[in-house]
């Protein structure tokens, strides 16, 4: 009987903050005492989930809930409106392009920024102070993060040879202490 009490009032506390937040946010201005009052609720619904499952599965489980609870919540907000016609319009023809530097960005951002990334994971899988497990984890979160770092770079710098270089040099110096010092 405990345990669904704590299930019951975790499941209304969670559902009473996401109405509360949806007030707040229907104003015009934020109403910060229904956000305190969100917050509250949900900290509530947090402890009686930690309480009644312990922290490692309640916590999951007060995110889930909140989170499953505000999909259904926005799913019964949907309005669906009326189709409206679409106005024929002809667009000016487009100016010719040359796909040339678009490739190179792609081929470099894509190929040797990956390439860099990945040595520097690899690298920093197999050389660092840590213990393995923490190395490997480290290594493997870090990498899509390195990855999308050489990307954003290519996108936003205009000198493409400059990144050529340095990612070339990356992957090379990385694979060369990795493997040679192996």
């Amino acid at each position: 009987m405990g345990a669904a009490l704590l299930i019951v009032t975790a499941l209304m506390a969670s559902l009473a903050g996401i109405l509360l937040c949806w007030r707040a946010w229907t104003r015009h201005a934020l109403n910060w005492r229904a956000g305190v009052g969100a917050a509250l609720l949900w900290s509530l619904s947090t402890g009686a989930w930690t309480i009644g499952f312990g922290a490692e599965i309640g916590i999951a489980l007060a995110l889930e809930t909140a989170a499953l609870l505000a999909f259904a919540f926005i799913l019964t907000r949907i309005e669906i409106r009326p189709v409206q016609t679409v106005r024929d319009r002809t667009a000016p023809p487009l100016p010719r392009r040359r796909y040339g530097r678009g490739i190179a960005r792609a081929l470099t951002a894509g190929l040797l920024g990956f390439a860099a990334a990945i040595g520097l994971a690899v690298l920093f899988a197999t050389r660092a102070p840590l213990a393995e497990q923490t190395r490997l984890i480290l290594a493997a979160l870090a990498m899509p993060s390195l990855w999308c770092g050489a990307i954003a770079w290519t996108v936003c710098d205009r000198r493409l040879l400059l990144q050529v270089g340095v990612f070339l040099g990356l992957a090379a110096t990385s694979a060369g202490i990795t493997f040679i010092t192996a």
